[in-house]
């Protein structure tokens, strides 16, 4: 038989060449469905099982991953991009991710003339600027602290999505539930709770995946989110300064 996707000649179930399954059929809306259902519940690499599995070991699914074993995980980036597309929607319509960035414009803005629209910027975008910045730019980071690893930015962005679409779930089934049962602790919840959580896993995962000594590890991770926040500003304020010259 020859595979429809490659042309190759086909002798068993799956293609050897591109590896799609010699039987196929016309698609209809209940194919569809499954395929969409299947491919978020496969026992092997499913969205749900990946969620699960990234609880106790991020830093291993990532190094597993990195080394070739990617048959059987979710990819990091489209598990990135969707875990974050579910934040933003579930936050911006429960109204947690406004509130979320609505202290990003506070504090002095007096200085620097391009200081006000730096927090304007903040205010308004900062919550979809974070989403955006938040794997590379830690990815970058953490290459150069771990630099002496066997692993390049590439594979590094690879752990760090598998990191921040996990953040992404545990804000959207913990945090926003949290947030609107008790939005008295609002601060406490995002701005603490969170944070601890956070380096926590953080650190558990760099741990697992660098594999070098706990307390460098602890240190780096603490350094890393104190740099990521300072590169945060730094590029909103490159970007006004650009937009200014180039006006």
């Amino acid at each position: 038989m020859i595979c429809a996707n490659c042309n190759g000649l086909v002798e068993t179930t799956f293609c050897p060449t591109c590896g799609q399954k010699k039987e196929i059929h016309r698609i209809s809306v209940g194919h569809v469905l499954h395929e969409g259902f299947h491919s978020v519940t496969h026992a092997d690499k499913g969205f749900l099982l990946l969620v699960k599995q990234l609880i106790t070991r991020p830093g291993f699914i990532a190094k597993e991953y990195v080394e070739g074993k990617r048959k059987r995980y979710f990819n990091p980036l489209s598990f990135l991009v969707i875990s974050s597309a579910l934040l933003a929607y579930f936050g911006t319509i429960t109204g947690y991710m406004d509130r979320l960035t609505s202290s990003s414009g506070r504090g002095t803005r007096q200085g620097h003339p391009y200081w006000t629209e730096v927090f304007e910027i903040a205010s308004h975008n900062g919550k979809w600027l974070i989403l955006l910045l938040m794997a590379p730019l830690f990815a970058f980071l953490s290459w150069i602290f771990f630099i002496r690893k066997p692993f390049n930015y590439g594979e590094n962005l690879v752990l760090h999505s598998f990191i921040f679409g996990e953040a992404a779930i545990v804000r959207l089934v913990i945090f926003i539930p949290l947030s609107l049962l008790f939005p008295q602790y609002f601060f406490w919840f995002n701005s603490v709770a969170y944070e601890i959580l956070y380096l926590a896993f953080l650190t558990v995962a760099y741990r697992q995946f660098f594999q070098q000594h706990i307390a460098f590890t602890i240190i780096k991770a603490i350094v890393i989110r104190i740099l990521f926040v300072i590169l945060f500003w730094a590029v909103i304020f490159g970007y006004v300064v650009v937009k200014h010259l180039i006006v």
